[in-house]
């Protein structure tokens, strides 16, 4: 009896992209994947769809933002304080790459789950609901930094 091992498939094709709305960049599904080290368990149709998603989520967050940066002439997000970088990449670029990826990173662990969960499988669980929360953490942390305002809100009693 032999075996034939088949290379892996790429998880997902070469140069995917989720659209950007002309305003807002593209999310390279790819580069997303190496980011976050999401495996291949992740489809690349699901990596999508939480994509997507966190980019609907990104955008209505930062909408009244946005139109303000639209109202001064900014035709894109790149437009947006143009020469503020960070290793050589525009800022603001980064800052809403990185809420949008964790914000899907945050659906793709709630939505994650072993459907044939032992007792380990259940712990693991449990740690990608932290993980979730983790993610969700972060992804807060960018839009506040693209807002300009503190990532803590202290309310006297």
């Amino acid at each position: 009896m032999s075996f034939v091992a088949l290379p892996p498939t790429p998880a997902s094709p070469a140069a995917s992209v989720v659209p950007g709305d002309g305003w807002y960049p593209d999310i390279d599904c790819n580069d997303f994947r190496n980011a976050l080290r999401m495996g291949e368990m992740i489809t690349h149709d699901r990596l999508v769809g939480a994509i997507e998603g966190a980019q609907v989520t990104v955008e209505g967050e930062l909408a009244a933002w946005r139109a303000a940066c639209e109202m001064w002439g900014a035709a894109t997000l790149a437009d947006v304080e143009p020469n503020r970088m960070s290793g050589g990449q525009h800022r603001l670029t980064l800052i809403y790459t990185r809420a949008v990826r964790m914000h899907a990173a945050a659906e793709l662990a709630e939505t994650h789950r072993d459907l044939t969960a032992t007792q380990d499988g259940q712990a693991r669980a449990d740690t990608e609901e932290t993980t979730a929360r983790e993610y969700l953490r972060r992804a807060t942390h960018a839009v506040r930094d693209i807002l300009g305002v503190t990532r803590t809100a202290v309310e006297l009693i």
